[in-house]
């Protein structure tokens, strides 16, 4: 396989938890929400100040990029250059299909509106504003003949009604299952070669669990995930909104998540249940999530102790009960990354917080 030539731009989300207009607008809505509690949990818009470090990550740690679009509200952080010709600031006014839709609080909405980004390349990176890069990595890493490199290991165990009785129910989990609803509709798992199945950096296990999905299952039901960086091509996200616009279009107006939501994997499943990728399973990222210093500190020290990590997402779950408690987080875990990271990029403002 040999590397992707074509530009790769970067798309990620973020949103300033702490703009006292859009504090105000979300909880005007916010009584109009009758889904699950945890589609409104506060960690889901804390900002811990980590964007400054997944910026400065991918400019020293991927030179290859062409463009960083950040997807926010229209608001920015002040120490961010937006005019620098490697940043594209597009609001949600600019974004969405249907604007009259806006605004909206849900992560998911705003994803299904990707195919509407303007002048993306057909090779992109999607990632949340909490996924670092801690050291350098090849273009070939996430594309390979202009294809996405992925995985497509299939799960042991539904996430159905029995799942969530036991574990509880689970607004993500709710849109996945709906993402496989819809990719079970056009693709099935029979018509995959084998080497997208049974490729030989998946462990023994996920060849069995694929073996089951091929020859026993005959459609897919839970796919393996990890949170960090995920390779895409525009091509994807057009077929996937060719075939399903309309369940799209009703995910986009759901101001907070909602019962018919989908998410951005979607457009991962799509090109995994139809062999656009390039089979390599890799273990060079860290995730864990993080819901107080204890732990934090705890997987700052194993990072500390393990440099074959490339990607690093501690993926925030916390919620402070004082001022002097989220201080302290915060301080801790951009110290960790001032560590990685400590020179700024061309695109942030010097002298600005």
């Amino acid at each position: 396989m040999t590397p992707t030539t074509n530009p790769i731009d970067f798309v990620l989300p973020w949103v300033d938890g702490n703009d006292a207009a859009w504090i105000a607008q979300k909880n005007h809505y916010l009584g109009q929400h009758q889904g699950l509690a945890d589609a409104t949990s506060s960690n889901r818009y804390q900002d811990l100040g980590t964007l400054r470090y997944v910026l400065r990550s991918i400019e020293q740690h991927c030179p290859w990029y062409r463009q960083i679009y950040l997807i926010t509200a229209g608001h920015y952080p002040q120490w961010l250059n937006i005019h620098h010709p490697k940043i594209r600031l597009v609001t949600h006014q600019e974004l969405f299909i249907q604007p009259q839709n806006l605004p909206v609080f849900n992560s998911s909405a705003i994803e299904m509106n990707l195919v509407n980004l303007p002048d993306l390349s057909e090779t992109f990176v999607y990632l949340n504003d909490d996924t670092v890069f801690l050291r350098p990595i090849p273009s070939q890493r996430l594309f390979q003949n202009g294809l996405p490199v992925d995985f497509l290991c299939h799960g042991w165990l539904k996430r159905n009604r029995l799942f969530q009785r036991l574990r509880g129910a689970n607004s993500w989990v709710n849109a996945l299952n709906n993402n496989i609803r819809l990719i079970n509709r056009v693709h099935r798992p029979s018509d995959l070669a084998d080497r997208f199945l049974f490729a030989p950096s998946y462990e023994l296990r996920n060849k069995a669990s694929n073996a089951l999905l091929k020859y026993l299952y005959h459609h897919y039901f839970w796919f393996e995930h990890w949170h960090l960086p995920q390779p895409y091509t525009r091509t994807t996200l057009q077929q996937v909104y060719a075939h399903f616009q309309s369940e799209i279009l009703a995910c986009t107006r759901n101001r907070f998540r909602a019962d018919n939501d989908l998410t951005v994997y979607l457009n991962r499943y799509w090109h995994l249940a139809s062999g656009q990728f390039v089979p390599e399973k890799h273990h060079d990222g860290f995730v864990r999530n993080i819901a107080n210093l204890h732990q934090l500190e705890k997987a700052i020290h194993y990072l500390d102790h393990h440099p074959e990590y490339r990607f690093v997402c501690l993926n925030d779950t916390f919620q402070a009960t004082s001022s002097a408690e989220y201080d302290a987080f915060k301080h801790a875990q951009n110290a960790f990354f001032e560590r990685h990271l400590p020179q700024p990029a061309d695109f942030e403002h010097k002298n600005r917080t």
